[in-house]
């Protein structure tokens, strides 16, 4: 009788210990209707979900707990960890390419004509925070300067 309590509660706290599904969809209902301001906050969001994903991976208290109590809970633990780290990234790519095209794209077509040095400013802004990527970055500059 007290090893099946004692089953049933390792049973428990290996379950609990496990990192969480935050895995997000690539495209979502609603992004075509996305100001660009909600999709800047919603990259902002993501950056730090981002973070939290990665902070699950590697050496933690709960793979060490596992290591400790039932060992192949870690390889649950990165596998998840990792699902989770290039959903989002994929999300960010996603949304920040829609960022770039809306946003940064011709100014004509979205109806409120930025400045260039307003254009410029929110990009550097979005690299500095990690939201776009160097390459990203670059083409959208190019894309802003060329639109002169």
């Amino acid at each position: 009788m007290y090893y099946r309590i004692a089953g049933l509660i390792f049973l428990v706290l290996a379950i609990s210990g496990c990192v969480s599904n935050q895995a997000v969809q690539m495209v979502q209902v609603g992004d075509d209707k996305k100001s660009c301001q909600q999709i800047k906050s919603e990259l902002a969001r993501l950056g730090a979900k981002f973070k939290e994903a990665k902070d699950d991976s590697g050496v933690t208290g709960k793979n060490v707990g596992l290591a400790i109590v039932f060992w192949p809970g870690i390889i649950v633990n990165e596998v998840r960890s990792n699902k989770n780290q290039d959903s989002i990234d994929a999300r960010v790519s996603h949304l920040s390419t829609m960022y770039n095209s809306k946003c940064l794209g011709d100014a004509s077509s979205s109806g409120k004509a930025k400045s260039l040095s307003e254009q410029l400013s929110e990009l550097k802004e979005l690299h500095d925070q990690g939201l776009i990527s160097d390459d990203e970055h670059e083409m959208a500059r190019k894309r802003a300067l060329k639109a002169l």
